[in-house]
């Protein structure tokens, strides 16, 4: 499974997520990679080509986690979720703004909801993410 942020959330938080993560996930039968999109994408991408390149087609599942809550009106994105297969979740409310310590820490505390969401939700669908730290099941767009 493949998992990676935009650029609108912080290099470091999605490094920090990846290291707790893939120690979690060691060892287990499907393989985890959590990334940045700048480790797949240069920078200014167009998001077309982030989705592209999330779902590369060599994993069974990828999810693209977003703050962009425009990708799911613009058709050419939404085209792109559906083709690829790959899931998006977007991040509502004040992720934007909030400060690097707490997007970590609200990552974190959402994590497991992510990636549960990933490996049950039909490829190429869109989910919503709220700004809270109290995690709960997502909601389908």
């Amino acid at each position: 499974m493949r998992i990676a942020f935009d650029e609108n959330m912080p290099q470091v938080v999605a490094q920090a997520v990846k290291l707790i993560a893939e120690a979690d996930a060691a060892g287990a039968a499907d393989a985890l990679e959590v990334l940045h999109a700048l480790d797949v994408v240069a920078k200014g991408a167009k998001d077309v080509a982030l989705i592209q390149a999330v779902a590369d087609g060599t994993h069974a599942r990828a999810a693209l986690i977003t703050t962009d809550k425009s990708m799911r009106t613009r058709h050419h994105e939404r085209a792109a979720f559906e083709d690829t297969g790959c899931v998006g979740i977007v991040l509502r409310g004040n992720w934007n703004h909030a400060s690097m310590w707490d997007r970590a820490r609200y990552s974190l505390a959402w994590w497991t909801v992510w990636l549960g969401t990933v490996r049950t939700a039909a490829p190429g669908t869109l989910w919503q993410c709220p700004w809270s730290g109290a995690p709960k099941p997502l909601k389908r767009y």
